[in-house]
Protein backbone atom coordinates (compact mmCIF):
# COMPACT_ATOMS: atom_id res chain seq x y z
CA UNK A 1 0.00 0.00 0.00
CA UNK A 2 2.96 2.40 0.88
CA UNK A 3 4.50 1.51 -2.47
CA UNK A 4 1.23 2.58 -4.49
CA UNK A 5 0.13 5.74 -2.68
CA UNK A 6 3.71 6.67 -3.36
CA UNK A 7 3.79 6.08 -6.86
CA UNK A 8 0.17 8.18 -6.41
CA UNK A 9 1.85 11.54 -5.46
CA UNK A 10 4.54 11.13 -8.03
CA UNK A 11 2.69 10.59 -10.62
CA UNK A 12 0.53 13.73 -9.52
CA UNK A 13 3.15 15.69 -9.05
CA UNK A 14 4.91 14.93 -12.24
CA UNK A 15 1.53 15.47 -13.90
CA UNK A 16 1.35 19.06 -12.12
CA UNK A 17 4.85 19.85 -13.17
CA UNK A 18 4.36 18.59 -16.72
CA UNK A 19 1.22 20.96 -17.08
CA UNK A 20 3.07 24.13 -15.85
CA UNK A 21 5.81 23.26 -18.64
CA UNK A 22 2.99 23.05 -20.91
CA UNK A 23 1.51 26.63 -19.65
CA UNK A 24 5.58 28.14 -20.16
CA UNK A 25 5.66 27.13 -24.10
CA UNK A 26 2.27 28.66 -24.47
CA UNK A 27 2.39 31.87 -22.86
CA UNK A 28 2.30 34.89 -24.69
CA UNK A 29 5.28 35.68 -26.69
CA UNK A 30 6.30 39.42 -25.84
CA UNK A 31 7.32 41.38 -22.65
CA UNK A 32 5.84 45.14 -23.13
CA UNK A 33 1.88 44.87 -23.73
CA UNK A 34 -0.93 46.06 -21.61
CA UNK A 35 0.70 49.37 -21.25
CA UNK A 36 -2.74 50.85 -19.79
CA UNK A 37 -4.04 53.29 -17.49
CA UNK A 38 -7.29 55.26 -16.73
CA UNK A 39 -5.38 58.35 -15.47
CA UNK A 40 -2.07 60.36 -14.04
CA UNK A 41 -2.69 59.60 -10.95
CA UNK A 42 -3.90 56.47 -10.63
CA UNK A 43 -4.16 54.04 -13.47
CA UNK A 44 -5.93 50.96 -14.05
CA UNK A 45 -3.18 47.38 -14.58
CA UNK A 46 -6.22 45.32 -16.33
CA UNK A 47 -6.30 42.96 -13.29
CA UNK A 48 -9.61 41.85 -14.01
CA UNK A 49 -10.11 41.84 -17.68
CA UNK A 50 -6.87 39.33 -17.86
CA UNK A 51 -3.97 40.36 -16.88
CA UNK A 52 -4.34 38.07 -14.09
CA UNK A 53 -3.12 35.38 -15.97
CA UNK A 54 -1.70 37.11 -19.33
CA UNK A 55 1.28 38.87 -16.88
CA UNK A 56 2.89 35.99 -15.10
CA UNK A 57 5.97 34.29 -15.80
CA UNK A 58 4.55 30.72 -16.35
CA UNK A 59 7.99 29.26 -16.66
CA UNK A 60 9.09 31.31 -13.04
CA UNK A 61 7.41 28.07 -11.38
CA UNK A 62 10.51 25.92 -12.24
CA UNK A 63 11.86 24.23 -10.82
CA UNK A 64 9.58 21.54 -9.38
CA UNK A 65 11.19 19.83 -6.99
CA UNK A 66 10.32 16.02 -5.97
CA UNK A 67 12.23 14.53 -3.14
CA UNK A 68 14.83 17.30 -3.72
CA UNK A 69 15.13 16.04 -7.59
CA UNK A 70 14.61 19.27 -9.73
CA UNK A 71 11.80 19.25 -12.81
CA UNK A 72 12.54 22.39 -15.19
CA UNK A 73 15.82 24.83 -15.41
CA UNK A 74 16.14 27.54 -12.70
CA UNK A 75 17.58 28.20 -8.62
CA UNK A 76 16.22 27.56 -5.25
CA UNK A 77 17.46 28.67 -2.01
CA UNK A 78 20.95 27.19 -0.61
CA UNK A 79 18.77 25.58 2.33
CA UNK A 80 15.79 23.33 1.38
CA UNK A 81 14.18 20.70 2.93
CA UNK A 82 15.44 16.99 2.85
CA UNK A 83 13.69 14.29 0.74
CA UNK A 84 11.66 12.77 3.18
CA UNK A 85 9.44 14.22 5.96
CA UNK A 86 7.33 13.57 8.76
CA UNK A 87 3.94 15.56 9.40
CA UNK A 88 0.59 15.10 10.95
CA UNK A 89 -1.64 13.15 8.41
CA UNK A 90 -5.17 13.84 7.04
CA UNK A 91 -6.57 11.23 9.54
CA UNK A 92 -6.98 12.34 12.98
CA UNK A 93 -3.74 14.20 12.74
CA UNK A 94 -2.19 10.52 13.14
CA UNK A 95 2.07 11.22 12.08
CA UNK A 96 2.38 10.26 8.49
CA UNK A 97 5.88 10.27 6.43
CA UNK A 98 5.97 11.74 3.22
CA UNK A 99 8.25 12.99 0.27
CA UNK A 100 8.79 16.94 -0.28
CA UNK A 101 7.27 19.22 -2.48
CA UNK A 102 8.91 22.43 -3.49
CA UNK A 103 8.41 24.93 -5.66
CA UNK A 104 8.19 28.72 -6.70
CA UNK A 105 4.57 30.28 -6.20
CA UNK A 106 3.09 33.42 -6.51
CA UNK A 107 1.94 34.02 -3.48
CA UNK A 108 1.16 38.03 -3.17
CA UNK A 109 1.30 41.25 -5.19
CA UNK A 110 2.51 44.36 -3.71
CA UNK A 111 0.90 47.74 -5.13
CA UNK A 112 3.61 50.65 -5.04
CA UNK A 113 1.98 53.92 -5.92
CA UNK A 114 2.54 57.83 -5.20
CA UNK A 115 -1.20 58.48 -4.73
CA UNK A 116 -2.36 57.28 -1.03
CA UNK A 117 -5.17 54.59 -1.47
CA UNK A 118 -4.90 54.24 -5.25
CA UNK A 119 -5.12 50.45 -6.46
CA UNK A 120 -4.08 50.07 -10.05
CA UNK A 121 -5.00 46.39 -9.26
CA UNK A 122 -8.51 47.59 -8.40
CA UNK A 123 -8.26 50.17 -10.99
CA UNK A 124 -9.44 53.08 -8.58
CA UNK A 125 -8.75 54.39 -5.76
CA UNK A 126 -9.65 52.50 -2.22
CA UNK A 127 -10.79 55.58 -1.38
CA UNK A 128 -12.30 58.79 -3.09
CA UNK A 129 -12.32 62.31 -1.75
CA UNK A 130 -15.60 63.61 -1.30
CA UNK A 131 -16.28 66.41 0.92
CA UNK A 132 -19.91 66.26 1.66
CA UNK A 133 -19.13 62.65 3.05
CA UNK A 134 -16.25 63.78 5.41
CA UNK A 135 -13.60 61.52 4.40
CA UNK A 136 -10.80 64.51 3.03
CA UNK A 137 -9.19 63.86 5.80
CA UNK A 138 -8.75 60.16 5.11
CA UNK A 139 -7.96 60.27 2.00
CA UNK A 140 -5.20 62.21 2.84
CA UNK A 141 -3.27 59.93 4.98
CA UNK A 142 0.28 58.42 4.13
CA UNK A 143 1.31 60.71 1.05
CA UNK A 144 -0.37 63.67 -0.49
CA UNK A 145 -3.09 64.59 -2.71
CA UNK A 146 -3.04 65.51 -6.93
CA UNK A 147 -1.83 69.08 -7.03
CA UNK A 148 -0.89 69.63 -3.25
CA UNK A 149 1.49 69.47 -1.19
CA UNK A 150 4.22 66.79 -1.15
CA UNK A 151 4.05 64.86 1.85
CA UNK A 152 7.58 64.99 2.92
CA UNK A 153 9.37 67.86 2.56
CA UNK A 154 12.98 66.52 1.82
CA UNK A 155 13.82 65.54 -1.75
CA UNK A 156 13.29 61.95 -2.69
CA UNK A 157 10.72 59.31 -3.37
CA UNK A 158 7.96 58.08 -1.58
CA UNK A 159 5.68 55.30 -1.86
CA UNK A 160 2.38 54.00 -0.50
CA UNK A 161 2.46 50.21 -0.49
CA UNK A 162 -0.82 47.44 -0.28
CA UNK A 163 -0.12 43.46 0.17
CA UNK A 164 -2.68 41.18 -1.86
CA UNK A 165 -2.93 38.02 -1.70
CA UNK A 166 -2.66 36.70 -5.60
CA UNK A 167 -5.57 33.63 -6.17
CA UNK A 168 -2.87 31.01 -6.68
CA UNK A 169 -5.12 28.50 -5.75
CA UNK A 170 -7.09 29.03 -8.80
CA UNK A 171 -3.80 27.92 -10.27
CA UNK A 172 -1.80 25.93 -8.25
CA UNK A 173 -4.79 23.60 -6.28
CA UNK A 174 -5.50 20.91 -8.42
CA UNK A 175 -1.61 20.03 -7.91
CA UNK A 176 -0.90 20.88 -4.13
CA UNK A 177 -4.67 20.84 -2.56
CA UNK A 178 -5.04 17.32 -2.08
CA UNK A 179 -1.25 15.63 -1.25
CA UNK A 180 0.75 19.05 0.43
CA UNK A 181 -0.04 19.26 4.12
CA UNK A 182 -0.88 22.37 5.69
CA UNK A 183 0.02 24.54 2.17
CA UNK A 184 -3.45 26.24 0.76
CA UNK A 185 -3.40 28.81 -1.50
CA UNK A 186 -6.54 31.58 -0.77
CA UNK A 187 -8.66 33.99 -2.77
CA UNK A 188 -7.42 37.50 -3.57
CA UNK A 189 -7.87 39.67 -1.00
CA UNK A 190 -6.46 42.77 0.28
CA UNK A 191 -4.26 42.16 3.13
CA UNK A 192 -2.53 45.55 4.33
CA UNK A 193 -2.56 49.20 3.66
CA UNK A 194 0.53 51.03 4.35
CA UNK A 195 -1.55 54.50 4.54
CA UNK A 196 -2.98 53.10 8.06
CA UNK A 197 0.31 52.33 9.31
CA UNK A 198 2.59 55.14 11.12
CA UNK A 199 5.77 53.84 10.91
CA UNK A 200 5.75 53.86 6.81
CA UNK A 201 5.61 57.40 7.48
CA UNK A 202 8.54 58.55 9.80
CA UNK A 203 11.57 56.70 9.91
CA UNK A 204 12.43 57.36 13.62
CA UNK A 205 8.71 55.74 14.58
CA UNK A 206 10.37 52.66 12.44
CA UNK A 207 13.43 52.17 14.04
CA UNK A 208 11.50 51.09 17.42
CA UNK A 209 9.86 48.22 15.06
CA UNK A 210 13.46 47.62 13.81
CA UNK A 211 16.21 48.75 16.50
CA UNK A 212 18.83 46.45 14.94
CA UNK A 213 18.89 48.79 12.29
CA UNK A 214 21.17 51.32 14.51
CA UNK A 215 23.92 48.79 13.96
CA UNK A 216 24.37 48.59 10.27
CA UNK A 217 24.32 52.54 10.09
CA UNK A 218 27.96 52.56 9.66
CA UNK A 219 30.49 52.32 7.04
CA UNK A 220 31.69 48.61 7.37
CA UNK A 221 28.66 47.12 7.50
CA UNK A 222 27.44 49.81 4.35
CA UNK A 223 30.72 48.24 2.41
CA UNK A 224 29.69 44.44 3.08
CA UNK A 225 26.90 45.04 0.94
CA UNK A 226 29.02 45.18 -2.05
CA UNK A 227 29.16 41.32 -1.86
CA UNK A 228 25.54 41.23 -1.77
CA UNK A 229 25.45 43.23 -4.98
CA UNK A 230 26.92 41.70 -7.30
CA UNK A 231 25.95 37.93 -5.47
CA UNK A 232 22.28 38.84 -6.05
CA UNK A 233 22.89 40.09 -9.66
CA UNK A 234 24.96 37.38 -10.80
CA UNK A 235 23.91 33.97 -8.40
CA UNK A 236 21.72 34.68 -5.94
CA UNK A 237 21.04 37.10 -2.72
CA UNK A 238 23.80 36.59 0.59
CA UNK A 239 20.63 34.96 3.16
CA UNK A 240 23.33 36.10 6.10
CA UNK A 241 23.64 39.99 4.86
CA UNK A 242 20.20 40.53 5.91
CA UNK A 243 20.24 44.31 5.94
CA UNK A 244 21.58 44.48 2.21
CA UNK A 245 18.55 44.74 -0.79
CA UNK A 246 21.62 44.00 -3.06
CA UNK A 247 22.15 46.77 -5.38
CA UNK A 248 19.09 48.87 -4.74
CA UNK A 249 20.56 50.05 -1.41
CA UNK A 250 19.97 49.80 2.02
CA UNK A 251 17.21 47.81 3.70
CA UNK A 252 16.56 49.83 6.71
CA UNK A 253 14.80 51.60 7.73
CA UNK A 254 11.28 50.16 7.42
CA UNK A 255 9.92 53.33 6.22
CA UNK A 256 8.77 54.79 2.37
CA UNK A 257 11.71 56.95 2.73
CA UNK A 258 14.13 57.07 -0.08
CA UNK A 259 16.59 59.77 -0.45
CA UNK A 260 17.38 58.77 -4.45
CA UNK A 261 14.62 59.13 -7.31
CA UNK A 262 16.62 58.56 -10.26
CA UNK A 263 15.18 55.25 -11.09
CA UNK A 264 11.56 54.29 -10.08
CA UNK A 265 12.08 50.46 -11.05
CA UNK A 266 14.83 50.48 -8.28
CA UNK A 267 13.18 52.42 -5.40
CA UNK A 268 9.52 50.75 -5.70
CA UNK A 269 11.86 47.50 -5.83
CA UNK A 270 13.89 48.79 -2.39
CA UNK A 271 10.45 49.37 -1.05
CA UNK A 272 9.25 45.81 -1.80
CA UNK A 273 12.05 44.64 -0.01
CA UNK A 274 11.36 46.99 3.19
CA UNK A 275 7.43 45.81 3.45
CA UNK A 276 8.68 42.56 3.23
CA UNK A 277 10.80 43.16 5.65
CA UNK A 278 8.48 44.56 8.18
CA UNK A 279 5.47 42.20 7.12
CA UNK A 280 8.40 39.15 8.32
CA UNK A 281 8.74 41.94 11.34
CA UNK A 282 5.24 41.83 12.56
CA UNK A 283 4.65 37.70 11.88
CA UNK A 284 2.46 38.23 8.74
CA UNK A 285 5.22 36.74 6.27
CA UNK A 286 6.70 33.53 7.24
CA UNK A 287 9.00 31.18 5.78
CA UNK A 288 8.03 28.57 3.56
CA UNK A 289 10.83 26.26 2.90
CA UNK A 290 13.44 24.40 4.69
CA UNK A 291 12.88 21.40 6.94
CA UNK A 292 11.22 23.32 10.00
CA UNK A 293 8.45 24.84 7.09
CA UNK A 294 7.48 21.47 5.06
CA UNK A 295 4.41 20.89 7.86
CA UNK A 296 3.55 24.75 8.33
CA UNK A 297 4.89 28.09 7.47
CA UNK A 298 7.00 29.29 10.26
CA UNK A 299 7.69 32.68 11.73
CA UNK A 300 11.08 34.37 10.81
CA UNK A 301 11.60 37.78 11.96
CA UNK A 302 14.71 38.34 9.57
CA UNK A 303 13.33 38.27 6.22
CA UNK A 304 14.91 35.36 4.61
CA UNK A 305 16.07 36.63 1.22
CA UNK A 306 16.79 33.70 -1.15
CA UNK A 307 12.88 33.06 -0.36
CA UNK A 308 11.50 35.36 -2.66
CA UNK A 309 11.78 36.06 -6.20
CA UNK A 310 10.14 39.57 -7.70
CA UNK A 311 8.47 39.81 -10.71
CA UNK A 312 7.24 43.33 -12.09
CA UNK A 313 3.39 43.05 -13.00
CA UNK A 314 2.68 46.40 -14.17
CA UNK A 315 3.44 48.76 -16.00
CA UNK A 316 5.62 46.52 -18.31
CA UNK A 317 5.51 43.08 -16.75
CA UNK A 318 7.97 40.78 -16.79
CA UNK A 319 6.64 37.45 -18.78
CA UNK A 320 9.46 35.53 -19.43
CA UNK A 321 11.61 35.58 -16.25
CA UNK A 322 11.84 36.98 -12.34
CA UNK A 323 14.37 38.13 -10.92
CA UNK A 324 15.75 37.46 -6.83
CA UNK A 325 16.04 40.69 -4.33
CA UNK A 326 18.82 42.64 -4.66
CA UNK A 327 19.07 41.96 -8.37
CA UNK A 328 20.39 44.96 -10.79
CA UNK A 329 17.82 46.50 -13.03
CA UNK A 330 19.80 47.55 -15.50
CA UNK A 331 19.89 43.54 -15.77
CA UNK A 332 15.73 43.20 -15.57
CA UNK A 333 14.10 46.36 -15.95
CA UNK A 334 15.83 50.07 -15.99
CA UNK A 335 13.48 50.27 -19.04
CA UNK A 336 10.31 49.67 -17.27
CA UNK A 337 9.01 52.96 -16.32
CA UNK A 338 6.63 55.03 -18.33
CA UNK A 339 6.39 58.89 -17.19
CA UNK A 340 3.37 59.92 -16.08
CA UNK A 341 1.22 56.69 -16.35
CA UNK A 342 3.90 53.91 -15.47
CA UNK A 343 5.83 55.24 -12.80
CA UNK A 344 3.07 53.66 -9.91
CA UNK A 345 3.85 49.51 -9.92
CA UNK A 346 2.83 46.01 -9.25
CA UNK A 347 5.31 43.82 -8.29
CA UNK A 348 4.33 39.81 -7.54
CA UNK A 349 6.13 38.08 -5.10
CA UNK A 350 7.42 35.04 -6.05
CA UNK A 351 7.94 32.32 -2.96
CA UNK A 352 9.79 29.36 -2.67
CA UNK A 353 7.49 26.82 -1.09
CA UNK A 354 8.04 23.61 0.25
CA UNK A 355 5.53 21.09 1.61
CA UNK A 356 4.97 17.48 2.59
CA UNK A 357 3.04 15.27 0.69
CA UNK A 358 2.10 12.81 3.02
CA UNK A 359 1.21 8.98 2.41
CA UNK A 360 -1.89 9.19 4.38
Amino acid sequence: MGRTKLRALLLRAIVGASLLLGAATIAHAGDASDITGTSATCPDSKFFSGAMIRNVCWKCFFPIKIMGIPIGGGQTPDDTAAPFCLCPGRTMGIPSPGITLGYWQPRHLFEMVRQPWCSPVFGRALIQKKAKLGVTGLARWGGYEPGGQQHHESEGSYYNWHWWAYPVNILLDSLIGSVCTGKGGYDIDIMYLSEIDPTWNDDELSFYTAPESKLFANPIAIAACAADAVASTVHKPIQLLFWCAGTWGHAYPFSGNVVDDDSPPRTTSLLTFRALGALHRRTLAKKTYGNSAVCHNMIEPIIPKQQYKLQTFYPMPEKRSNHWLGASTFEWGEWRNIPVKGEDYVIMEWSYTECCMTFW
